[in-house]
């Protein structure tokens, strides 16, 4: 959507695990949960291909074999996927995009400036995704009725978890990641990784266990000594009353 600058009302998709996990009792698609988050997040509805229906994503199909037959010839060297990515973004430019489409028999460079694309979500899903929690003096942060560990200088901050839906657990400070964890299925778990106290030294030169609950010592209270007649005379009174 980036590269496009924007999206369309519908997107169209194969019956790929990762968009759709199976069909209800009367063949309505349904959709991977996070998959459908990440549409709603940018605002666009999902489609997918019938079942055993070729036709229905051919044009997709022809595009990806001309990728092979155009592109990959081209393709003499890279170094890596940064460097394959810069070599792939100049073949569109100065080929691909600029040519006269076989289907359309238009130039798709001049043909995208009449699609009219909807404004995408301009905050990247998994930001959006991320659950702010401020760090505890015991350096652990909570998240679904258990608790994890970031690096102790971050006590007192607010930092923000990401659950990866896979098992696994990250979480950010100012856009940094400081800590992964796996995610565990239990409750009132502690998730606890000892390189997070490293650097905490005391005078000489121990490991400094993580700041605990004080105990404020007060002074005991002063006591007044007294005859017991005082305490006799009090209760005959009170017998009195």
């Amino acid at each position: 959507m980036q590269y496009f600058g924007g999206r369309t009302e519908t997107v169209l998709y194969d019956n790929m695990k990762t968009v759709v996990t199976g069909t209800d009792e009367q063949g309505n698609p349904l959709w991977n949960e996070r998959f459908a988050r990440f549409a709603a997040h940018h605002g666009f509805s999902l489609r997918r291909c019938p079942p055993y229906r070729p036709r229905t994503k051919g044009k997709v199909e022809n595009g990806v074999g001309y990728v092979r037959k155009n592109f990959w010839p081209r393709v003499r060297t890279f170094t890596g996927l940064t460097d394959l990515n810069v070599q792939a973004r100049l073949w569109l430019d100065t080929v691909a995009n600029v040519r006269l489409h076989g289907t359309t028999h238009e130039v798709p460079q001049q043909r995208l400036l009449q699609e009219g694309l909807k404004t995408f979500n301009l905050v990247p899903f998994d930001e959006a995704e991320r659950h702010s929690r401020k760090v505890a003096s015991d350096a652990l942060i909570s998240y679904e009725a258990n608790r994890y560990s970031v690096p102790w200088r971050y006590v007192g901050q607010v930092v923000e978890l990401q659950d990866e839906r896979n098992g696994r657990i990250r979480i950010f400070a100012q856009g940094k990641l400081i800590a992964e964890h796996e995610k565990t299925a239990g409750h009132r778990g502690v998730i606890f990784d000892k390189k997070h106290t490293e650097g905490i030294r005391a005078a000489g030169g121990k490991p400094l266990q993580l700041p605990m609950p004080r105990l404020v010592q007060q002074a005991s209270p002063d006591v007044v000594t007294r005859d017991l007649s005082v305490y006799e005379q009090l209760q005959d009174e009170a017998v009195v009353q």
